[in-house]
Parts: structure tokens; C-alpha cells; sequence
């Protein structure tokens, strides 16, 4: 944002309704509302968004299919690290309400924010701050995210104040809303069915589902006088863009183009692919896929930017059981803790990777860690940085691949054991605003 002058600035917080309410205030998939939309106005003067404070507050609750209460023994749960909230949320879009030209839209939301949760805060965070907003939780035994303590009997639910991770509003950058910059935002939310929300054993018998209620966007605002700062000129993100793909041999090799042209690191989460949209699993859990021994980056068949395999002595797991994994791995965690952060691993404060951190199942984990809910979770994944303060990587018309080399009794073939991958890539973005309107160069 540019200098300005703060005796002439006021900040206040704005509060909004959905703008598709209706008169219940309920929000959900089987209710036939899946999609709830809120507008933040154009102003003549500047007017400024704090992206990263912008709040959804609301209340979530969860009862069964036939509107009956939870069971208080029953086996309902929603996954710790992506949170009440997110693990609702299938895809966020943002656009400019007066051009209707989207900036940004996530999909596959539920994916990432595990990611982001475990990979770049540690317990510290997600038992306070993120617990509070969220209602993202530890994987220990004790904090198993059973619904049935905030959602039997009464069906009273829980209140939540949550931000959303979406590059354009934790760029850094306040966002012009002013007629000269985006001419005001339009946030559109869309909900995930309930066979992805609420799982588990008594979930699927009981058909459990959810709703949304009480919903308020709280969005932070600074507005100016005319003369004391100049229109906002350019405006650069991180966008969050998602692939899915499917490998199930122990040498597997995804390749594609991305067709993005500033592309700053790549990461990748899995999951039992046999478990998609099933509601007796965790569809947000970020699933162990067994024995890895290698990992390579390539560019155009070429490896890149890392000139070398990630090995791992992983091999070691042969003489215990199969589909586990005992060892650490220090420089597939390394370079994938770099990637989610989009920084380099020793500015990396806080992480639940850490060798000695059960919470986080980094010993002893088998291939469907927590499907079920009833054992602690994993924070598993894989990635690479290339460019953490310049222009990115040029992949728009480069095959990207990784290939990943794992036990032959882990990847076998087979469909049991073939894994769901959600690749997420950060690619930079810079919005350019005159006048006649908003240019995007992606």
C-alpha cells in the first residue's frame, strides 16, 4: 500500500451479512443452500482492506441425517489440523464487484489448509489462536476431534471466527477497494457435500450432516481522504492453484504442465484414493503413503532445482511390518516445510514436523493413519520452493514432474493402496488498476 498520511486515515471494522441470506440463516448442502456470498463496496475515496484480518464468524453444528442428536459415544468426527470450519469449505472464490473479474479461486480448500496449518505453526499456535478461530486442534489420543462434546444433546454447536487462506488477502498488501483499485470484492464461499465433512463409523450409519449459521464477515477497514494517499497502482499475490492426480505403483511419476508463468513452489498432499468420498474416512487428513525411499523434481526430464534424488533410509522397515514407516524424513520434511512457507527452511519458526512431535505421527505411521479418527493424525506431504523474493519459475509451457520411488508392498498396483494426490502450486500474481479497470498478469 502506499505511504500515507495516518492523521487523515480511520480504521474501523465493517460487519456483513450474507447477501443471499434467507430466513432461517441456515447454510448448508443437504438444506439445498450450498453457497454463501458476501460484498464489501467500491468507495470514491481510498479505502483500504486488511486482508489478514478479515474474519467469517458463524456457528457450526452437526446433528444426524434425521435431524436426532449425536450420540455421546458415537464415532463423529471432523479432521484436527484443517478445522470445523475450513473442512466445510470446497472452494473460495474472489472477484472485483464492480468489474465481476475474478482474482482469485481456491478450490480443493479443505486440502490445503491442513498444509498450512502443520506445516508452518506449531502446537503453541493451534492450541490457542488457531483453536480459538478455527477450531483447528492437536492429533494427540486427548484431542481427537469428536463432535459429540460440542454437538449431543442440545445440538447448540460451536462458534467459530475464522480467517480464509487465500493468497490475495495474506499477500502483505492492503487491497484498493476504491473505484481506481478493485471497485469493491465479492467472497463467494462454496460448501462441500456431507459425505466430505463429518466422517466416522456412527457419521456414515447415521447419515450425519451440518449447517451454517449466524454468519457475519467482520472485515477490517481504512478509509482516507482523497489527497492522503495516491490510488493503489499494482497489487501482487500468491494465488493457490489445485491438481488432482492418482499413482499407485512403487515408481510413480506425475507429470503435466501447469500453464503458469511465475510459479513460486509446488507441494503436495495424499490420501487412500479408495477413501474419497466415502464418509467412513477423514477426507482432510494429510495421509502417510508408506515407505518412501526417493523423491525427485524435474523440469523438461531434467532434475531441478535440486541437482540430486531425496533419498531416505526408509528400506530400514523391511525387517518390522509393512506399510509403516519408522524414519525420519529430514529432507523431504525440509524442502516441504520450504514450500508451504514460501521461504527458506531457516526462517521456518514453527512446524508439528519435528522428530520428537507425536502429535504429528512422524514415528510409526502406517499408510491410513487416522482414516478413522481414533488414532492421532499425520502432517505429511511433499514439495519443492524455487523462488521465495523473485519473479518464480516460468512453467507455462514446461512439463513439470515428480517421481516418487516407495516399498512395493505400500504402492502395489493395486486399488487399495493407491494414493490420492492434491497438488497445490503458489504462483505470483500482479494485479495491474487504472481507471478503466483491473489487468491481471498471472
Amino acid at each position: 500500500m502506499p505511504q500515507a498520511n495516518m492523521m487523515n486515515t480511520r480504521k474501523k471494522y465493517v460487519q456483513l451479512n450474507p447477501v443471499n441470506a434467507v430466513s432461517s440463516g441456515e447454510y448448508s448442502s443437504k438444506g439445498g443452500l450450498p453457497i454463501i456470498k458476501f460484498d464489501l463496496s467500491s468507495h470514491e475515496a481510498p479505502m483500504f482492506l486488511q486482508g489478514d484480518e478479515l474474519r467469517i464468524c458463524g456457528r457450526i453444528t452437526s446433528t444426524q441425517g434425521a435431524g436426532g442428536a449425536l450420540g455421546n459415544t458415537d464415532k463423529n468426527f471432523v479432521d484436527n489440523f484443517c478445522g470445523r470450519f475450513a473442512n466445510c469449505i470446497h472452494t473460495v472464490t474472489i472477484s472485483s464487484k464492480r468489474l465481476n473479474q475474478v482474482i482469485e479461486r481456491v478450490e480443493n480448500y479443505w486440502r490445503i489448509v491442513p498444509s498450512v496449518v502443520s506445516a508452518v505453526h506449531g502446537n503453541e499456535d493451534i492450541n490457542t489462536q488457531l483453536s480459538h478461530e478455527g477450531d483447528h486442534f492437536e492429533t494427540l489420543f486427548l484431542g481427537r476431534h469428536s463432535l459429540v462434546a460440542q454437538d449431543a444433546g442440545d445440538n447448540k454447536g460451536k462458534s467459530f471466527s475464522s480467517r480464509l487462506y487465500a493468497g490475495c488477502l495474506n499477500s502483505g498488501q492492503m487491497m484498493d477497494l476504491s473505484k481506481n483499485g478493485f471497485g469493491g470484492l465479492v467472497i463467494e464461499i462454496l460448501l462441500k457435500p456431507d459425505v466430505s465433512v463429518v466422517f466416522g463409523d456412527d457419521a456414515l450409519a447415521n447419515s450425519a450432516t451440518f449447517k451454517l449459521s449466524d454468519l457475519k464477515l467482520t472485515a477490517p477497514i481504512y478509509y482516507m481522504d482523497a489527497a492522503a494517499a495516491p490510488p493503489q497502482q499494482t497489487f501482487a499475490f500468491n494465488s493457490l492453484s489445485t491438481v488432482f492426480q492418482t499413482i499407485n505403483s512403487s515408481t510413480s511419476v506425475v507429470a503435466l504442465t501447469p500453464g503458469l508463468k511465475q510459479v513460486s513452489s509446488i507441494f503436495c498432499n495424499f490420501q487412500n484414493a479408495n477413501e474419497v468420498g466415502n464418509q467412513n474416512f477423514n477426507s482432510a487428513r494429510l495421509g502417510n503413503i508408506g515407505e518412501v525411499r526417493g523423491l525427485r523434481f524435474s523440469l523438461n526430464g531434467a532434475l531441478y532445482p535440486l541437482s540430486y534424488r531425496m533419498l531416505t533410509d526408509e528400506e530400514a522397515n523391511n525387517a518390522t511390518t509393512t506399510h509403516h514407516s519408522y524414519q525420519y524424513r529430514t529432507l523431504i520434511d525440509r524442502n516441504y516445510i520450504e514450500a508451504v512457507s514460501v521461504n527458506r527452511f531457516s526462517e521456518t519458526n514453527r512446524s508439528v514436523l519435528a522428530y520428537n512431535n507425536w502429535n504429528a505421527g512422524v514415528v510409526d505411521r502406517v499408510q491410513t493413519q487416522n482414516n478413522d479418527g481414533v488414532s492421532q493424525g499425520t502432517a505429511a506431504g511433499v514439495g519443492i520452493l524455487y523462488d521465495s523474493f523473485g519473479t518464480g519459475e516460468d512453467l507455462s509451457q514446461t512439463v513439470f514432474s515428480f517421481e516418487l520411488e516407495a516399498s512395493g508392498a505400500d504402492l502395489d498396483g493395486t486399488a487399495a493402496n493407491a494414493q490420492g494426490v492434491y497438488m497445490v502450486f503458489l504462483n505470483k500474481n500482479q494485479v495491474i488498476m487504472s481507471a478503466d479497470g483491473i489487468q491481471i498478469v498471472r
